[in-house]
């Protein structure tokens, strides 16, 4: 008697993202503050290690509260992708780190979610990428980025 095979998955596309890299988080404790690492693309396959990193900061941050400044640093410059989990990941710290700030060295992709989704206005952005007069936001040489 020969055991059935599984059933075949659901044909799909072809993933057209498959030469981008994948997304990675990191936490760490940079002295008195929690340093965030995020590279890659960062989307919902990544929604699990998202919820892991944003505990972990929980923790830290219950563990050493911070007086005031930035308690929660969060590098993204190697950012290729980000989508909806990567903006409700960084509204989460937002919440977790208050009173305190989060500080945000964006990539382009990552500063246009950020000005977009308005998280800006509840972030600290920082690095090269820059909010012009006009609210648009720019590279240090004034050209629109996007």
């Amino acid at each position: 008697m020969s055991t059935p095979s599984p059933e075949p998955s659901s044909p799909r596309s072809p993933d057209l993202r498959e030469d981008r890299p994948d997304g990675l988080v990191t936490v760490e404790r940079d002295g008195d503050r929690v340093l965030v690492h995020l590279s890659g693309e960062i989307d919902d396959e990544l929604r699990l290690d998202l919820d892991e990193a944003a505990a972990r900061v929980g923790t830290l941050l219950r563990s050493r509260p911070r007086a005031g400044g930035d308690a929660v640093h969060v590098e993204a410059t190697g950012v290729s992708f980000m989508d909806s989990a990567g903006a409700a990941f960084l509204a989460r710290l937002a919440v977790l780190a208050r009173p305190a700030r989060v500080s945000v060295a964006p990539s382009r992709t990552v500063a246009f979610l950020l000005d977009v989704t308005a998280l800006a206005d509840v972030l600290d952005v920082t690095g090269d990428v820059i909010e012009d007069v006009t609210g648009d936001v720019t590279d240090p040489d004034g050209r629109a980025g996007f």
